[in-house]
């Protein structure tokens, strides 16, 4: 797959978020605290899930198939609106680029894989990044022995509790931080080079706007989604190694 001879850049970034839900928010704010470039879509038009937005064109559906391989998206089952939850290990939490000790890297394991990406893209605070590596994440020990990737943020306990508590703080910190969004219809399509992302189309009542990214896009929902009420925890962007899909969680201590 090459460019699109017709695509006119507007725009170049270092990150888009497709939506404003948790999974865009974070992900903008974590991207704009390392020093890159953001830019924030906000959707008008939505589907049943946050991944069956990314439609597009022959390339686009191609490169979506090929990351849910046999996972039947349709018939997959809706997970609640309410923050997924993980006990972990706090003596386990450790930098991704140096910290205390090296982890092993987990050994490939493509039936987990399978199963989280059809979690993540069954939950409404599922995302999806077009790049596996770059993310300036942490290694996590699940309490069950289970090792992801997060970035954690700073929510207090009481928007995490609050129906719409943590939507209202992301917006309010992403307003502080000088984040804008833009207003679009919907993605359109991604734009490719020799099978990478290097950027995203989305339709708007101005006609096509054409984003191209120096790192990746983050394809997630809109906002919306409930809290958490009984436990007291960090907000995280969690995914796993070799895998493009996320969702976020909350993350206690066991």
């Amino acid at each position: 797959m090459s460019v699109y001879p017709d695509v006119v850049w507007q725009d170049e970034v270092d990150v888009v978020c497709t939506d404003v839900g948790p999974a865009g928010l974070l992900c903008a704010l974590a991207a704009s605290a390392a020093g890159g470039e953001v830019m924030i879509a906000a959707q008008r038009r939505h589907s049943r899930t946050w991944f069956e937005t990314l439609r597009g064109d022959a390339a686009t559906a191609a490169y979506t198939s090929a990351l849910v391989d046999d996972i039947d998206v349709k018939k997959l089952p809706e997970q609640p609106r309410e923050l997924p939850v993980r006990a972990v290990r706090p003596a386990a939490v450790e930098s991704a680029s140096g910290g205390r000790k090296r982890r092993t890297v987990p050994p490939f394991d493509g039936g987990r894989l399978r199963r989280w990406t059809g979690e993540c893209i069954a939950s409404p605070f599922g995302y999806l990044y077009t790049r596996v590596t770059g993310w300036p994440s942490s290694h996590v020990q699940s309490a069950d022995g289970d090792l992801v990737e997060a970035i954690t943020a700073d929510v207090p306990a009481g928007a995490i509790a609050e129906p719409g508590g943590l939507d209202a703080w992301l917006t309010a910190q992403a307003a502080e931080h000088h984040l804008q969004t833009e207003p679009v219809d919907v993605v359109d399509r991604l734009v490719f080079e020799d099978s990478t992302v290097i950027g995203v189309v989305f339709d708007t009542a101005d006609g096509p706007l054409a984003v191209r990214v120096r790192h990746g896009v983050l394809v997630c929902g809109p906002p919306g989604v409930e809290g958490h009420s009984g436990d007291v925890g960090r907000v995280a962007l969690v995914g796993r190694s070799a895998s493009r899909f996320g969702r976020v969680e909350l993350l206690t201590d066991d």
